[in-house]
């Protein structure tokens, strides 16, 4: 049997546990279930199946209900998902994208916490929502800092995701010795807590835990509800069809009481806006909820003319409990759970199409540009797998 598709999306992701091992084995689902509804065949693959060449890759495509071995020439759109936890993985994924230039890059990503801050306080209106941010260099600054604020402050990798190696550093006051204390999360994002006597201590045992990562230091905000659980705002903005700008869904993340962050990668969940908005702030949560939505939709198009194109953000933002509104987190490879928590399932849907609801603007337009009627990419029978070369109409 012949099937012709108007393209071809390859979406690289980390290798993950199961089968098949790939990371985010339910979204990769959802696309290739959801694929032929826009006429557009998928194969997902990490980076070590990208050929040496670029000519071909090596991975797994869904067919009839269940997950089949696939190997196909190169995408007309590559889809990077990503997250690269380490220097080896970081080194993979970079020679796969590099054997994979001709595909035409789905989003270009962010770079880092420190050059996104940099980015956005150029901005009057996005400079308001940031919470002051600094990089760290040394003992004596984070000493300095600690000193000025009575809550502490908050440390964090430049790079890092999922919560994992943050920190939370306070002085203790003398009649407690004076010390610092210090919650934070390790590279398996397990929770830990450590008082130190003195403050040359903790900000050793800090320096040492930091080690060669370049870390930024922030105020600590006291962005917890009524009782005592951090939460944040994730806000899902994606690129439709038309490729415009839409807001997708929003969440509010809640950490469990005490916890230093509300990712869900860290033990949280994730509940509707509005009740929860209206909870804790009575009527002016109607007002929260509409500012959240208009600060989301102000930042994705300065970011991108700094960044380059993208195709969808996850911005995180946090409340204090006057209802001022701070932006954490700007993420170009947002998940995508929180709208199953809240049983968003409108949200959870979008989420899950409009990645491919943009690939089809992508082909379409790139093909305009050059000249042609639709990009093509064959593909190759293999373990069973009935996708044959397509014909060009």
């Amino acid at each position: 049997m012949t099937e012709t598709a108007m393209g071809f999306l390859g979406i690289m992701t980390s290798r993950g546990h199961g089968n098949p091992p790939i990371a985010e084995r339910e979204f990769c689902s959802q696309l290739c279930r959801a694929a032929p509804l826009y006429n557009l065949q998928v194969i997902v693959f990490c980076p070590d199946g990208v050929a040496g060449d670029g000519q071909t890759v090596s991975g797994y495509a869904w067919k009839n209900g269940e997950w089949k071995p696939a190997r196909a020439s190169a995408p007309d759109v590559l889809y990077n998902r990503c997250l690269n936890t380490g220097p080896q993985e970081k080194k993979a994924a970079s020679t796969a994208l590099a054997a994979l230039s001709r595909s035409l890059p789905w989003s270009r990503g962010l770079p880092d916490k420190w050059r996104v801050y940099e980015i956005l306080r150029r901005s009057r209106r996005a400079a308001g929502i940031l919470p002051e941010t600094r990089l760290y260099k040394n003992t004596r600054e984070l000493g300095t800092m600690l000193a000025e604020r009575e809550a502490g402050v908050f440390l964090k990798p430049r790079a890092g995701s999922h919560g994992k190696r943050t920190l939370h550093a306070v002085r203790l006051p003398r009649s407690q010795g004076g010390g610092i204390n210090l919650r934070g999360r390790d590279g398996a994002n397990h929770s830990f807590h450590h008082v130190f006597g003195t403050v040359d201590e903790g900000l050793v045992w800090i320096h040492d835990f930091i080690g060669l990562r370049r870390y930024i230091i922030q105020p600590y905000l006291q962005l917890t509800d009524s009782c005592g659980q951090p939460f944040d705002v994730r806000v899902l903005m994606q690129k439709n069809g038309r490729g415009v700008w839409m807001l997708t869904g929003m969440a509010v993340r809640l950490g469990s009481r005490g916890s230093l962050t509300s990712n869900l990668h860290g033990g949280g969940t994730a509940v509707a806006p509005l009740p929860f908005l209206l909870a804790e702030y009575g009527e002016s949560g109607r007002e929260l909820l509409q500012e959240l939505s208009g600060a989301a939709a102000y930042l994705p198009p300065l970011l991108e003319e700094a960044c380059g194109r993208l195709g969808e953000l996850g911005l995180d933002f946090g409340l204090d409990s006057a209802g001022r509104i701070f932006l954490l987190e700007a993420n170009s490879k947002p998940g995508r759970t929180v709208f199953r928590l809240t049983g968003d399932r409108r949200a959870a849907r979008l989420a899950a199409e409009n990645p491919l609801r943009y690939t089809r603007h992508l082909l379409l337009t790139s093909a305009a540009g050059a000249g042609v009627r639709r990009w093509t990419a064959p593909l190759y029978r293999e373990n069973d797998i009935s996708m044959v070369p397509k014909e060009d109409s």
